[in-house]
């Protein structure tokens, strides 16, 4: 069916504000559109559920992603091939343009200086642009594909070792995450420590396999498993909480750099104090999607 001259106008006007995004892990460029009415009335609906506003948001940012093509061109990538090489590092990146290219601002934010002798708290706007600086983004480093690369970790215990064969998650191993998660436990987890995932849970994220190997190495075919069900019930009932520490200390001394920092520098306008302000731009765009722009931003 053709397009009638007003609904032409308005798909012309719609593609008018756009914004080009980095995606460091990835290694590409993304052009991102901005959000539209239909939208925030998905996302709404989606909220009955983690797992079902996860993959709305996923499915939104992908209808609103076109990737830049080794000549230029903007291509829209297929949806399984998009969560299958785009990283949740990079789902930061498109969140930043989608709220960039749509809102421009997150509106006013109260700021309490951090000097001790002020404490002095403020109103400050937060545009988007001015949370973007030159170490906000770490490009993939490795010859390998992010999503190709294993990085070994190894924590011994007593007379054996953990061998766990760590990576960055891709989209779609976080979902493949979320769909063996119940909901109980999913908003067990929001509730108890305000994150989507417990420890275990983000260990196996984390993690392609896991191997169980004695001090001397001499067990031939020690046990291993990559099933994510038998990692997430190691992990939750068998696996010691030191050995998760060391192997948390491990994988961010490797992978943390990667993740972006989204921070603005704000003056104190008592005492000139210039204070880091960060912002979890996934935080921020829940918040939006149960409060809208009003309460989002503070602007009641």
């Amino acid at each position: 069916m053709s397009l009638s001259e007003f609904l032409k106008a308005a798909e012309s006007i719609s593609n008018i504000k756009k914004q080009e995004v980095p995606l460091p892990i990835a290694k590409k460029y993304a052009v991102i559109s901005p959000l539209k009415v239909g939208d925030d009335l998905a996302l709404r609906t989606s909220l009955t559920s983690p797992v079902n506003y996860d993959r709305e948001m996923i499915r939104l940012i992908h209808r609103h992603t076109e990737i830049q093509g080794p000549d230029g061109e903007l291509i829209r990538e297929n949806y399984e091939h998009f969560c299958a090489t785009t990283s949740n590092i990079d789902k930061l990146c498109l969140i930043w343009g989608l709220y960039k290219t749509t809102y421009e601002t997150l509106g006013k934010r109260t700021i309490r200086c951090d000097k001790e002798s002020c404490k002095t708290e403020f109103k400050q706007e937060i545009f988007l642009d001015d949370l973007v600086k030159e170490d906000t983004f770490v490009v993939w480093e490795e010859e390998l594909p992010f999503h190709e690369y294993i990085y070994v970790i190894e924590v011994p215990y007593d007379k054996f070792i953990y061998i766990f064969e760590s990576k960055i998650p891709t989209i779609r191993d976080n979902n493949r995450l979320l769909s063996n998660l119940s909901v109980d436990t999913l908003q067990n987890n929001l509730q108890s420590t305000g994150m989507v995932f417990s420890r275990a849970e983000q260990m196996a994220l984390l993690t392609k396999s896991v191997i169980i190997q004695n001090e001397n190495k001499s067990i031939p075919n020690p046990p291993r498993t990559d099933n994510l069900q038998e990692m997430l019930i190691a992990f939750k009932q068998y696996i010691p909480h030191v050995v998760s520490e060391d192997f948390f200390k491990a994988y961010r001394d490797k992978f943390d750099k990667y993740y972006p920092q989204f921070y603005t520098i704000v003056r104190c306008p008592a005492c000139s104090n210039e204070i880091r302000y960060q912002v979890d731009l996934e935080v921020e765009f829940f918040r939006r999607s149960i409060y809208g722009r009003g309460e989002s931003s503070e602007e009641l």
